[in-house]
Parts: C-alpha cells; structure tokens; sequence
C-alpha cells in the first residue's frame, strides 16, 4: 500500500494521463517512494521548528552526494530563510495525518514542514518544492481542502492551512478552495488510486 506526500499527489493531477500512469507505477514495486527535496524539508524543521540558524540548518544536507540535487536542495532552503525573515513568529506543533483513496489501497500523508505563530495566527505549512512547475490556485485548493477535512480539529480547529511556493514565496490558502473543489479532489484520488491498482495487478 504507497504511501505519497501530498505535493507529489498534487504534481500528479498536473501532469497528463501517461506520465500520471507512469509515476503511479513506480509504487507498484516501492510503495514508500522517495522525497528529491528530503534534504530541503529536515533542514526546515531545524530552521523553523529549532530555530536554528542557516549554518546549522543547511548541514543537514552534508549527505546529498549528488551535486545537482544538493544545489536544489539547498536553493529551496535560502528561499525558505528568506521567507523566514520576512515572516517573523514562533515554532507551533502541527497535526498529522492520511487521506484515502476511496478503496483504501492509496494513502497521501498530510504533514506539515512547520507549524507558525505569527501576528496571533496559528499556521501550518507545507512545502511546494518543484523548481521548474508553479503550484496553481486549483492544485493549491485541493491540498488545502484535504488539510482543512483531516486535520483541522481537536487542539487545532483554529488552525490556517497553507502551501508555500517554495520558488516563488507565494503561499495559498483556504481562498484557493472553490466550489468544485471538493468533487475535483475525490476525483483525483480516484483515478490515481486506479491507475496504481492497475500497476499493481500488471506487476
């Protein structure tokens, strides 16, 4: 049973049916993926939920022995200390949890980089790290949908849920929720629940 982050969920409903079939294939024989911009997101949680500073946090990278993925990777994190700065608040604790797709074979773990206090607001991230593809209202409107339905409750019912363009700095938020948002999501965690199911019978 895969297990996918929620941004890869998003990209996934970018991309056209091919490619879609192709990615959701590649669970058929890992079902625990694997994250290019892991390195990005744990220097992240030392630099917001630690704060740390950039030195230390950046040396969670030392690992990455590829040098294209590092110099992403530590791209992604300057971009996120800039937003830091321009964001002051505090570390908070965030919710996590799991979406399903309708017949339980796909799973999209919602979690959070970092919980933020900010101007008396409390909010939670998560990180849209794709360099060369911009996160869309529609895409952005899914995820927060999914953010709102599964973890909003309890201790964190006045909870703000975010994705942050990385890239961009540009962060969306419940106001990227439509109406036909809700449909759009069930949707998509169908087709991509299908078509791993096929993989999976054809592996």
């Amino acid at each position: 049973m895969p297990r996918i982050n929620l941004t890869t969920f998003l990209f996934n409903d970018s991309v056209d049916s091919v490619e879609k079939a192709r990615r959701l294939g590649k669970y058929a024989n890992d079902p625990g993926g694997g994250d290019y911009y892991w390195g990005a997101k744990e220097a992240a949680k030392k630099l917001f939920g630690e704060d740390a500073p950039y030195d230390a946090a950046i040396a969670v990278m030392a690992n990455i022995s590829q040098p294209t993925r590092r110099t992403d990777n530590e791209l992604a994190l300057r971009n996120l200390y800039a937003w830091k700065l321009k964001h002051p608040g505090v570390a908070i604790p965030t919710p996590v949890g799991t979406a399903k797709g309708p017949q339980g074979e796909l799973i999209v773990t919602l979690r959070p980089a970092y919980g933020w206090l900010s101007k008396a607001k409390h909010e939670a991230y998560v990180l849209w790290t794709y360099k060369d593809v911009r996160l869309s209202s529609r895409l952005a409107g899914m995820g927060v949908y999914l953010l709102e339905l599964h973890l909003r409750h309890g201790p964190f019912a006045n909870m703000d849920f975010y994705i942050l363009d990385v890239e961009t700095g540009r962060r969306f938020g419940r106001r990227a929720i439509s109406k036909d948002t809700p449909i759009a999501t069930v949707m998509a965690l169908q087709y991509q629940e299908e078509l791993y199911l096929q993989a999976k019978k054809a592996a």
